[in-house]
């Protein structure tokens, strides 16, 4: 249920009612970026020289500096569900970006809609049919039906869950070259999309080399050396050579049509998709106030690949800082941004590769999945073939009994405790009785739903890693994968830093508040007072 900020401190209060002009109290349109794997270390760690988007945003936002996702399994799936719903995705029964579904024997896919069928080329028709929850724009849209909601994302998950219910369209790629719909959303693409598909030619960039953006001393003051170990190479599979620049010339179309995702180039071409969006629906024309998602997809397979010291994610996001820049240059030219608010965040953010972490004296390491599956195999051989393990858990059969539930548990325990990799083993109950004393315990709990969620929980220990054998990833309570960006920005906003912790769920709750829009009950969030007048 939703909680009430009962109160401020009077300094606080006397400092935000003396500010001057805040924020619109209804404006047209309404904004919200949200940048997959964008831990919030390293937004601070390089803001300074942030020169286009990003420094906007600072420039005219109220930035809140300890925001972190209050659930366990910091991944995709969830971040976006809380980032649009204002819940915890556990106890709504969003388990990650797939889970394994005990009645159907079966792993589903969090936006897979079996009924629905792709729209605008070939790919998964995805939809919010599954999820039993509503988001901002649904919220948006039944405060005033005439209020437009578009998601565009790059990953169907991220348009699928910040877009809601129902939104208008959620837009998203299908990994062959177009941007797609599903017939939840309409029957067809409007006919600029159509075009926008035809003319979106990711072949074209087989001529162009990605390099660095910035002078050497930028890399070697904020990351590591070009070609560190535990980096991913993506594009020379002949001598191991993580390291720009790199380019598609060995590619073929359906090749390039894939690996765009590891490039800049991709989010550069949404953002551009998002700006004649905003033009061709006609959003923030009128009172009515519009919301336009924006997923900014593709730092999340950069980030796997390299990890955030590395220097593609240090030019990836200089690059998507001088695109921002121009987006909101945009925005401005057709709706004028004093009608507009920004929001940006992440949905995640990511663990330094161990490699990185050991070089500065801290233990970490990777778990040998090879080993782990191993395990997992002596596990089912003796438990019996009918032990699921799926997520990051393992899931019982229905008949057993509390007794072979304990006996399981503690043979899973005594299985997996010499892998160096894993800190903790608990049952979903064991979850479930926790207090909420700390993060850690906080985290867990709001990632478990009472029936649907496994019978026993892993979980790695700190700097630690499943990513096998090169990489980096998320999933895990710990600070580095919960920290991310939480900004609202308006033109007329002066820059204000707030230290305290907030949650990604208060999110939703202030836009809708902004949109003048009613909260359900069952948010989670709060209303961030900070941006209110």
């Amino acid at each position: 249920m939703m909680k009430q900020f009962l109160w401020l401190p009077m300094a606080a209060f006397l400092f935000y009612s003396c500010s001057g002009p805040r924020f619109p109290e209804h404006p047209r349109l309404v904004v919200f970026l949200a940048v997959d794997q964008l831990p919030g270390e390293l937004m601070h760690r390089i803001e300074s020289e942030f020169t286009g988007g990003f420094k906007w945003l600072l420039d005219h936002g109220v930035d809140f500096r300890n925001a972190h996702h209050e659930h366990a399994y910091t991944v995709t799936g969830t971040g976006y569900f809380s980032l649009g719903s204002g819940r915890y995705p556990g106890p709504a029964g969003v388990l990650g970006n797939s889970w394994y579904i005990r009645t159907l024997d079966k792993t589903i896919n969090c936006v897979e809609d079996s009924i629905a069928k792709p729209v605008g080329g070939k790919g998964r028709a995805a939809s919010y049919r599954q999820t039993h929850a509503t988001a901002i724009g649904d919220w948006i849209k039944d405060n005033n039906s005439k209020s437009s909601v578009i998601s565009i994302a790059g990953k169907d998950r991220a348009a699928v869950f910040m877009g809601g219910k129902n939104a208008d369209q959620a837009i998203y790629y299908n990994w062959k070259g177009a941007f797609i719909t599903s017939d939840y959303y309409s029957e067809s693409l409007p006919d600029w999309i159509v075009a926008f598909n035809e003319n979106a030619g990711f072949e074209t960039y087989r001529d162009s080399i990605w390099d660095h953006f910035a002078a050497p001393e930028f890399y070697a003051k904020y990351g590591t050396e070009d070609n560190f170990q535990g980096e991913v190479d993506e594009f020379d599979n002949e001598i191991y050579s993580p390291t720009l620049p790199v380019s598609f010339k060995k590619l073929s179309l359906d090749e390039i049509n894939d690996k765009i995702g590891a490039t800049p180039w991709f989010d550069k071409t949404v953002l551009e998709f998002a700006e004649k969006l905003v033009i061709q629906e006609n959003l923030g024309q009128d009172d009515h106030v519009d919301l336009l998602n924006v997923g900014i997809s593709m730092s999340d397979w950069i980030g796997h690949n390299h990890g955030p010291h590395s220097h593609e994610v240090l030019d990836y996001f200089l690059r998507l800082d001088h695109y921002l820049m121009k987006f909101i240059n945009k925005i401005d030219n057709h709706v004028g941004l004093e009608n507009v608010i920004f929001v940006l965040s992440s949905d995640h953010g990511a663990i330094p590769l161990p490699e990185y972490l050991q070089s500065i004296g801290i233990e970490s390491g990777r778990l040998d999945y090879d080993i782990f599956k191993n395990r997992i195999k002596r596990i089912k051989k003796q438990l019996g073939e009918e032990i699921v393990y799926n997520g990051g858990g393992f899931y019982f059969p229905n008949h057993f009994t509390n007794q072979q539930k304990e006996n399981a548990l503690q043979f899973i325990k005594n299985e997996l405790i010499d892998l160096n990799a894993f800190g903790h083993i608990f049952s979903r109950e064991e979850i479930l009785d926790m207090d909420e004393k700390t993060s850690f315990n906080r985290r867990l709990k709001n990632m478990i739903h009472p029936q649907l969620s496994p019978d026993v929980i892993l979980v790695l220990r700190e700097y630690f890693t499943n990513r096998f054998p090169l990489g980096s990833t998320h999933g895990t309570p710990y600070d580095y994968d919960t920290h991310v960006p939480l900004i609202f920005s308006h033109i007329n906003t002066r820059p204000v830093r707030i230290n305290r912790s907030v949650a990604t769920v208060d999110i939703a709750p202030t836009i809708a508040r902004l949109a003048g829009a009613e909260i359900p009950k069952e948010v989670d969030g709060n209303v961030l007072p900070e941006v209110l007048k």
